[in-house]
């Protein structure tokens, strides 16, 4: 049973969301075009790392509106790490954003574990993002079956703002539209990798896995965040 103060946060959230939503669509056009954060040019090398462009899939491109932009990048090194990365921009319509952990099992993966984590900037400010452990069954050419694990980082980067929490990018865009006549053109932002530990000599386990990410991912926000990270709402 849930404590008495947790229904009632959970019922101030949801009456505050629901009076924005109605807000929002009576509130007339926006004085202020729509503007994003980031840039959608992920760079060649971000520290140690050389970085080689993707193919977005077919399957994604027909799922999502055709006015959501993509990039995607593999990051690798010489001694064999690989880091993936990759920036969804959202178009007008608002589907083009989600939640991560709703499309992965349809991948294959299972999410074990999600955590809010903060991660110092050497601008000495902290960027929190939604640390995922993935998991998922394996054969190897042996034909011996592993489960294979991924530590997967994801936040959502707004105008002049970022949270890691889905539900604060939701409540943050229904307010600036009504308080602010702004509308965010929202980013998703996701830096993984595979932990490699038992599959090649050098290989890191999970918590070496996610040092290597914050490391990449301290390399990478201040190329690829237009203005200063800031906390989400």
């Amino acid at each position: 049973m849930r404590e008495p103060h947790a229904l009632w946060r959970s019922g101030v959230l949801a009456a505050l969301s629901a009076g924005l939503a109605i807000a929002c669509l009576t509130s007339g056009d926006l004085s202020r075009s729509t503007e994003d954060g980031v840039r959608m040019d992920l760079p060649g090398i971000v520290g140690g790392y050389s970085g080689e462009s993707q193919e977005i899939s077919l399957s994604e491109r027909t799922i999502l509106p055709l006015d959501t932009n993509f990039v995607r990048k593999l990051y690798h090194t010489f001694d064999g790490d690989q880091i993936n990365c990759q920036i969804v921009l959202s178009g007008g319509e608002k589907r083009s954003i989600h939640r991560p952990e709703i499309c992965l099992p349809g991948q294959g993966w299972t999410v074990k574990t999600g955590t809010i984590v903060p991660i110092a900037l050497e601008s000495g400010q902290t960027l929190d993002v939604m640390r995922l452990l993935l998991s998922r069954p394996m054969e190897l050419r042996t034909g011996e079956k592993i489960e294979l694990k991924s530590v997967f980082l994801y936040w959502f980067v707004g105008k002049d703002k970022t949270t890691a929490r889905h539900w604060r990018r939701v409540l943050s865009s229904s307010w600036d539209r009504v308080f602010h006549n702004t509308q965010h053109r929202w980013a998703y932002i996701v830096v993984s990798a595979t932990v490699t530990e038992g599959l090649q000599s050098n290989g890191k386990n999970e918590a070496g896995t996610f040092g290597m990410l914050e490391d990449f991912i301290r390399d990478l926000t201040p190329y690829m965040h237009k203005d200063a990270v800031v906390p989400g709402p």
